[in-house]
């Protein structure tokens, strides 16, 4: 069962229409809400009039914060992010007041009703000045959020002795997740009286804490259920509307229901971080690396999130999958008042990759050689000391990768660099980028999961799991894996999931469903087998836990117990006429360990390849003073299916990974991850150009064409 190509368990109910997502939900009597939300990017309220707002048709409540019961914030690391603004707010989207009403319409009507005065405060734009000594303070302890130091050895020294050093300095932009479906839940008092909130996210039992805590009330009075979702890619592992939904029933006793609107979704939730990078990489004459340097600079917005976390990701990742003589890498998340940053696939190793990946290739052209040929003269292997300072336990299995790699088309003969248009008047190259992911959520962080697997009296199998599906199908492996330890098919296991009502298995997130909880499973599929070949007959139950072993801790997150690797290579045109980039062919290369589900591993790489897409080429949110221009998909230049290449080649070479039973690895995140930097390489090949500036626009193409084809 491990290793073939199952359908989906939601495929067909999904393909038909008929599976109900969370925006899809409703009950009898339902209040419905909207947030009124600040609209300036930082200012201290004065005063919130909803006299009018009360009277208006259809108001049930206006809430404002001197209507929360409990605490009046909330967060994933710290509770700095308030419910409802009481004396200042810190970006355009944050909320508030409350409207519930009958309808959605008289909701948002209501909401235009409500007056608050302010006395706007200087805002706090640019991560850059953040750190400035005049600059305005945004976070209750300043606007220095997070710092981080790693490396190791006398990289001053190091770079000194270089014989060849590139240097690169670049920023990233504040991508959007843009899930077809946007936040959305219902809450209600259920049977036991428990405030019970259905809605879209990755962690029913982070998010329980954090609505016990707002409405004041033990987590036993908070039910949240997690059902399978209309995509979420890290977006919703924050709270979104669940406090929103939880207040509205408190207050009123009737069901309540919240869909963000797309603009709402776009302007107000969270998105990647935009990082401002620098590196410096040096190599002696020979090609063999000797000192890599990176500052990292993140920007996380009005409020914590988490910030921290992808800060340390991005900085052991900074370096690559490589071997150095020294390193230093330093990094600071700071406040500022554009937004609010948190986890998005990739999770900071697509900003940082565009860095080291770079890099690899100029110094290999200083060198006068090959470029996957200089790559492999400087990998990691087991043993060897990373860049963060951390000791790699096992093979990085990137070799393994290569010979298969340089069959392919795309890597076979890389070209030479050409200046002239073909006939359709457009300049082509390949580039490509090595790449590696840790999985789950690093040392000191990574809680393990816990399972339930149980035979009922009818002999039908079930999985008690609290993990959440958003898409990607981690349901579908968990069966599969069950099924393999107990000799029966994937559907003969029944789903028990997503609520704090089953065993804790943590969070969806960090590419770890698979590797930690589906251990989990595999570890209690084993227990409840040993049990029927006993001979025990009627209703059973096993609960397992898996947890990996870190060796060391570098810091809260890092380093991860096990990474994933690939190469990407890439096919691009660019049109002379219209400075347009079009990626015509990919090819991917991929140890994913043991493979539970194929297709479920190639559907996850070439949907991570269109988000990465659009991070290299046109995803980035306008902003003015504060404000989200372009909060629309009319606005929001995503790739759709013309700008996805039809000729996208996944190619899976598979060896178990060392450090958990089953030998899987992570995936969910290395499609999307080296894309910017394969395309990078591209348009230097095509240009002789390096742009600090991504996404790299038509804008930003055309006055540099000009010039090299002048």
């Amino acid at each position: 069962m491990i290793g073939q190509s199952i359908q989906k368990w939601d495929a067909l109910d999904k393909a038909r229409g008929a599976f109900p997502y969370p925006s899809d939900l409703y009950r009898d009597h339902c209040v419905h809400l909207r947030v009124l939300r600040a609209g300036r990017a930082h200012a201290r309220i004065v005063s919130i009039n909803t006299d009018a707002a009360r009277q208006a048709p259809g108001v049930v409540r206006i809430l404002t914060h001197a209507d929360i019961p409990g605490l009046n914030s909330f967060g994933l690391i710290a509770p700095d992010q308030p419910v409802l603004c009481h004396d200042r707010v810190r970006f355009c989207g944050d909320a508030v007041a409350l409207v519930v009403a009958e309808s959605e319409h008289e909701a948002r009507h209501a909401c235009k009703l409500i007056h608050v005065e302010y006395e706007d405060l200087a805002a706090l734009l640019d991560a850059r000045q953040a750190l400035a000594p005049d600059a305005p303070q945004i976070g209750p302890n300043g606007n220095l959020c997070h710092e981080v130091d790693l490396g190791f050895g006398d990289v001053d020294a190091a770079l000194e002795a270089s014989d060849h050093i590139v240097r690169l300095t670049y920023s990233t932009g504040r991508q959007e997740h843009a899930f077809l479906e946007p936040e959305a839940g219902i809450a209600w008092r259920d049977e036991k009286q428990r405030i019970a909130i259905t809605c879209g996210g990755q962690n029913p039992f982070a998010d329980q804490k954090q609505i016990a805590a707002i409405l004041g009330v033990p987590l036993a009075q908070v039910h949240v259920s997690h059902p399978p979702m209309g995509g979420a890619f890290g977006g919703k592992e924050d709270l979104n509307v669940q406090a929103h939904l939880a207040l509205a029933v408190h207050a009123t006793g009737r069901p309540a229901r919240y869909v963000y609107e797309r603009e709402e979704s776009i302007g107000c939730s969270v998105k990647r971080h935009r990082f401002e990078v620098d590196v410096a990489v040096g190599c002696d004459a020979t090609g063999r690396l000797t000192g890599f340097r990176a500052s990292l600079l993140a920007d996380t917005g009005a409020y914590m999130t988490l910030g921290p976390a992808v800060l340390v990701l991005a900085a052991e990742h900074a370096s690559g999958p490589y071997r150095f003589q020294a390193s230093r890498i330093e990094g600071k998340a700071v406040h500022t008042n554009t937004g609010n940053a948190s986890a998005f696939r990739g999770f900071g190793n697509p900003q940082v990759i565009l860095g080291i990946e770079q890099a690899m290739d100029a110094l290999a052209a200083k060198c006068g050689m090959n470029p996957v040929d200089f790559r492999v003269h400087n990998l990691l292997r087991g043993g060897d000391r990373a860049g963060a300072g951390h000791i790699v336990r096992n093979d990085v299995t990137l070799p393994r990768l290569i010979a298969a790699a340089r069959k392919g088309p795309l890597l076979r003969a890389p070209e030479a660099e050409t200046l002239q248009p073909d006939e359709e008047g457009k300049l082509r190259a390949t580039g490509f980028a090595f790449v590696w992911q840790g999985f789950g959520l690093g040392a000191g962080a990574e809680p393990g999961s816990s399972v339930t697997l149980r035979r009922d009296a009818n002999g039908q199998f079930w999985l008690d799991c609290s993990s959440a599906d958003l898409g990607e199908g981690n349901l579908s492996a968990f069966q599969q894996i069950a099924a393999s330890g107990l000799g029966c098919a994937a559907h003969d296991i029944g789903l028990d999931i997503g609520t704090t009502d089953n065993t804790n298995s943590w969070s969806t997130n960090a590419s770890r469903s698979v590797v930690v909880t589906g251990n989990a499973v595999a570890k209690a599929a084993r227990q409840l087998a040993v049990r029927i070949d006993a001979g025990e007959n009627g209703a059973l139950e096993e609960t397992a836990h898996f947890a990996p072993d870190f060796p060391e801790k570098l810091t809260l997150g890092a380093p991860h117990v096990g990474y994933s690797y690939g190469i990407q290579a890439v096919r691009i045109a660019l049109d002379v006429a219209t400075a347009t980039v079009t990626v015509e062919e990919v090819e991917t290369w991929l140890d994913a360990g043991t493979v539970i589900n194929p297709d479920g591993v190639t559907g996850q790489i070439e949907g991570g390849l269109a988000q990465g897409l659009g991070f290299a080429l046109s995803e980035d949110l306008v902003q003015h003073e504060g404000r989200v221009l372009n909060n629309r998909f009319s606005s929001y230049i995503l790739p759709t299916i013309r700008d996805v290449p039809v000729e996208v080649r996944v190619h899976l070479i598979n060896h178990p990974d060392a450090s958990n039973p089953l030998g899987a690895r992570g995936i969910a995140e290395v499609g999307l991850t080296p894309a910017a930097a394969a395309i990078a390489n591209a348009l230097a090949r095509c240009l002789g150009h390096r742009f600090e500036q991504f996404p790299i626009t038509p804008e930003a193409i055309l006055p540099v064409m000009e010039k090299v084809l002048s």
